[in-house]
């Protein structure tokens, strides 16, 4: 019985893997990013670890990611806040969660953050929720990038129906710019 049970589990597992592999995030609006955060704010890595947690269905790894917040731009949060993601390692055991965002100690973020207080990741539209900050190293000035290191020209290529520029090489946009765009839209929906 022991055997079959065991054998049952694994093939609900694997059948459950393999959907969620199959599984597609489109990508958010930018207004969508902003109206679906409870908070949007520029943070810095300054911890991430792993632990084990306890479900209905046994236990899962998550990953705890501790930020120095910078700048709040949308909703409250204190100087030091951290966020819970599916997945990571503990040793030699890894959970993978596909597209789940990967964190570093050191790097900086603009971090739209949804409602749900327990979810697979707490950020709108999963890792489209997370834009990287770059220094450029010659004027200094902070930059935006996409989730997976693309350069984000500007609001517009943010989203299902996003503007590809037709140049190969286009220069990020200052994160100042994603600010007031973001502080904007804010704005706007309260008005309404």
């Amino acid at each position: 019985m022991v055997r079959r049970l065991s054998l049952l589990s694994m093939v609900c597992l694997l059948a459950a893997a393999s959907v969620a592999r199959s599984t597609t995030v489109i990508p958010p609006s930018f207004d969508a990013l902003v109206s679906g955060a409870n908070t949007i704010f520029v943070g810095e890595v300054m911890n991430v670890r792993a632990e084990w947690e306890a479900t209905p269905g046994g236990r899962a790894i998550i990953t705890l990611v501790t930020f120095r917040v910078e700048d709040v731009w949308k909703g409250n949060v204190g100087a030091v806040t951290q966020l819970d993601f599916l997945g990571g390692e503990i040793g030699e055991i890894g959970m993978k969660v596909e597209g789940m965002p990967v964190f570093r100690l050191g790097q900086r973020d603009v971090l739209f953050v949804g409602s749900e207080v327990r979810s697979v990741s707490p950020l709108v539209g999963f890792m489209h929720g997370r834009m990287r900050v770059e220094r450029d190293t010659v004027s200094g000035i902070d930059r935006v990038r996409t989730f997976d290191g693309r350069a984000l020209g500007s609001i517009a290529q943010i989203g299902p129906q996003r503007v590809v520029p037709s140049l190969a090489s286009i220069t990020p946009m200052r994160l100042s710019d994603l600010e007031s765009a973001v502080r904007s839209r804010a704005a706007a929906a309260r008005q309404r």
